[in-house]
């Protein structure tokens, strides 16, 4: 698990330093952005960039003429940061002279710190290793719980478990339980469903399943009990990172929704994780950042005060409805609001049909319905 850690760390690292030299010429820096900053432990790329850029992003051309930095590619707390313009008027970002606290108890070690994340690794970890989404015929082609040696209905840690199905040669197993739809607003087709992790097992016996001979296992470790009918997959499988994939948004125009969130809280904010209606399918990657907006509400208007449509008396909706069909809705008092965006999201795993993704930035939560769509 430390290596797999590491290798995240380095992963998303390298991701929010990734970028394609065609958005130089659009850097845009904030009015307010500071002329130096200096690194703080709990700091993410994302949130320094942000204090400089209106595309966080764009955060590696900022380093591109920068001659005193031989490796931009790691970041670390202490570290001062300053916007300088060039000649030419173009920002660039130097590595100025590091900040170091001195105590005057104790000698201080100058050991640097790990390098700073693109986004808490704790936000994503857990479905980067093991959540994720099943369509329904994949759940139902995987090996499944069929009880336990002590005929009791719900298993935990130091349980052996009978399973039904081939577990080839594989040794560690993720069980998972097949958790709530995912449905897409726009067809209502069921998308798939989540996967949700509910303990860890180690096989024991492989079994003969062409003679119905159920191979064994035993659970490791349980976030909930174990349930017949909860389905296997080799810890390994889900587990594959890519081997780089950079922050940027999608080339094509493309609009969708939020359909899910794994934590099911009403609301998300910074750092929580969605789930989209776009995958694989609609050539959306890993690193693909989407504006969320949401629709402000409709006023209706009809010569007793503007109200808001949930407001309207039934009497003044249906006088919206019946005036003239020629004319516009503001004619007939009705006001349909365009959509404000309210945050972005990054993607970080997708598929075929669904996408994880985690909030990078929102002014008020974020809800289940809210629309998501290439940045502007």
């Amino acid at each position: 698990m430390a290596n797999f850690l590491r290798q995240l760390v380095s992963v998303i690292v390298f991701l929010g330093l990734s970028a394609t030299a065609s958005y130089a010429e659009t850097l845009r820096i904030k009015s307010d952005a500071p002329s130096e900053y200096v690194v703080k432990k709990g700091d993410t790329l994302w949130d320094i960039s942000s204090l400089f850029l209106k595309d966080p992003w764009k955060w590696p051309e900022l380093w591109k003429m920068n001659p005193q930095v031989s490796n931009p590619n790691l970041i670390y707390p202490g570290d001062n940061l300053q916007l300088i313009y060039t000649a030419s008027g173009e920002p660039v970002l130097i590595m100025g002279k590091r900040v170091l606290k001195m105590s005057p108890q104790k000698r201080v070690s100058h050991k640097r710190d790990e390098p700073i994340p693109l986004v808490p690794l704790n936000s994503i970890a857990p479905f980067l290793s093991y959540e994720q989404t099943l369509e329904e015929d994949v759940i139902e082609g995987l090996p499944y719980v069929l009880g336990t040696d002590r005929a009791i209905k719900r298993a935990t840690v130091g349980d052996m478990l009978y399973i039904k199905g081939d577990l080839g040669a594989e040794r560690r197993f993720a069980i998972y339980r097949k958790g709530k739809k995912y449905i897409d607003p726009e067809t209502d087709d069921i998308l798939g469903y989540e996967a949700v992790l509910v303990a860890i097992a180690k096989l024991e016996h492989a079994g003969d399943p062409d003679n119905g001979v159920p191979a064994k296992v035993t659970i490791e470790s349980a976030k909930q009990e174990v349930k017949a009918s909860d389905v296997l997959l080799p810890i390994r499988q889900g587990q594959d990172l890519p081997a780089f994939f950079k922050m940027r948004p999608i080339e094509n125009d493309l609009e969708g929704a939020i359909i899910g969130t794994p934590s099911d809280v009403a609301g998300v904010s910074k750092y929580d994780v969605i789930v989209i209606n776009k995958g694989f399918m609609h050539d959306v990657a890993p690193g693909h950042i989407f504006d969320v907006r949401r629709q402000s509400p409709t006023v209706v208007n009809q010569g007793l005060g503007p109200k808001y449509q949930e407001d309207a008396s039934s009497y003044e909706r249906f006088v919206g409805q019946v005036k003239n069909w020629f004319q516009s809705d503001e004619d007939k008092g009705i006001y349909v609001m365009p959509y404000e965006k309210i945050g972005q999201v990054m993607l970080f795993r997708v598929y075929e049909r669904v996408s994880y993704g985690i909030v990078i930035k929102n002014s008020i939560p974020i809800y289940v319905g809210d629309k998501i769509q290439t940045p502007e």
